[in-house]
């Protein structure tokens, strides 16, 4: 573990006895580094504020005394703020099931409307949503959840009950595939 995730398990282990005085500690120390997250997996970037607040109380009321200290720190709040982002942005469910119609939700981001239709980028964002649409339901849930939710493999086989391997070559046809269909990439 390096010196920075060692030091932020030090303040968790504080905030798990009480002292107030760590939480502006570990504010201080990575409060940045937690923001850049928060905004990472927000769509919109103006509740990573909002967000990481709700963090640091979840973290004196409950979260702080299930940490495990033999773990990285920085990691496990990454975590909690990645999970909080994506409560936030309303969009992902723990049941997500990409048989079920009402959770086709995963094609959003890919498919979004231009605001400006005359734009190279609304041009080249229709090129994607034709693209996309001629993956199938799965092949669309795996990019989503690589490339927009930002999991892992192993997370997304979780997820969808896989094993690892098949996610990974299911994202490696998928990439094939929308090269087929975009060209080339630059």
């Amino acid at each position: 573990m390096d010196s920075r995730a060692t030091r932020c398990n030090k303040l968790i282990k504080k905030i798990q006895r009480g002292d107030e005085r760590a939480l502006d500690d570990l504010y201080k120390e990575f409060g940045g580094l937690f923001l850049n997250m928060a905004k990472k997996y927000l769509f919109d970037k103006s509740y990573a504020e909002d967000l990481l607040s709700e963090v640091f109380v979840d973290l004196v009321r409950t979260s702080a005394k299930s940490f495990d200290e033999t773990k990285n720190g920085l990691n496990w709040i990454f975590t909690i703020i990645r999970r909080k982002a994506y409560r936030f942005n309303g969009d992902v469910k723990n049941d997500l099931s990409i048989e079920d119609e009402e959770s086709q939700t995963y094609l959003a981001p890919f498919l979004a409307e231009e605001e400006n239709p005359s734009s190279d980028r609304a041009l080249e964002a229709e090129t994607l949503r034709q693209a996309m649409k001629k993956l199938s339901d799965e092949e669309n849930a795996i990019l989503y959840y690589k490339y927009w939710e930002g999991l892992t493999v192993r997370e997304i086989a979780k997820r969808l009950d896989k094993p690892r391997s098949t996610i990974q070559y299911k994202i490696d046809e998928c990439m094939k595939k929308l090269q087929r269909e975009l060209g080339p990439w630059e």
